[in-house]
């Protein structure tokens, strides 16, 4: 794939080959899955591929990808929201185009899933229209949530989101960052978190997302698992105000 090619993936070749055609992250609140549906979705449509990206999210109000919309749309990737007068509601409705995106058989759908089993709710109206086969289901692994602080935490929260939404956790992503503060160090100590579950769970690591300045302290190659370059999408207000330059930046 020329994602691979382009800098966006890190030994990732057989995880990119065998992706199934619907991708749902969950998590805890504030794991950053968000985050990361937005770059996966990004990154498949950079390259070459098919995509729309669903946003289900009913539960936070703040970094939801319907934000990204326009920009998204840009580079080639489908939003599914609801209509206009409804867009910023936080009711479970699902619009028929999400179903008719999941059924239809070409290209890849990225769900992006509330953050807790509240809004995991939205899923059991939709996972009976996915075959189980066709779907991969990844809980995003932040070690410095309170949520999933343990093996234990981050194991129970999996399955309350996997019951009310009506499907198993199939992968994890590791997450684990501090903003402008993560270091090698704790990156490394989201993938021993996401061993320890997987060592009590039986769920593998899909992936590992680590934000690009990293590549320069974190050694991506040799971890073991493949790694998906993040370039930050979800920027709080005052990041895009360092990012643009106060004399461009407008509230």
């Amino acid at each position: 794939m020329n994602a691979v090619a382009a800098g966006r993936w890190i030994g990732a070749e057989r995880f990119l080959a065998g992706l199934p055609r619907v991708n749902l992250f969950c998590g805890g609140f504030g794991s950053g899955k968000t985050e990361i549906a937005v770059n996966f979705a990004l990154h498949l449509a950079g390259g070459g591929s098919r995509v729309s990206i669903a946003d289900l999210d009913i539960v936070n109000l703040y970094f939801r990808s319907r934000e990204k919309r326009a920009q998204l749309e840009a580079q080639g990737v489908r939003v599914l929201l609801p209509g206009d007068r409804l867009e910023a509601a936080d009711l479970p409705i699902i619009q028929p185009e999400v179903k008719g995106a999941i059924e239809r058989s070409d290209g890849y759908v990225v769900l992006d899933l509330g953050g807790d089993p509240v809004g995991a709710r939205v899923m059991a109206s939709i996972a009976p229209s996915i075959r189980r086969a066709e779907m991969r289901a990844m809980f995003v692994v932040n070690s410095r949530r309170p949520f999933t602080l343990t093996a234990e935490a981050t194991a129970r929260t999996m399955a309350e989101i996997g019951s009310t939404g009506g499907f198993g956790i199939d992968a994890l992503v590791v997450n684990s960052h501090l903003g402008d503060e993560t270091s090698a160090a704790t990156i490394l100590e989201g993938i021993g978190l996401a061993e320890a579950v997987e060592a009590a769970t039986g769920v593998g690591i899909a992936f590992v997302a680590v934000e690009r300045r990293m590549l320069q302290e974190f050694d991506a190659g040799g971890c073991g698992y493949p790694v998906m370059v993040l370039d930050r999408q979800m920027l709080k207000p005052w990041e895009r105000a360092e990012r643009l330059g106060r004399d461009k930046f407008k509230l």
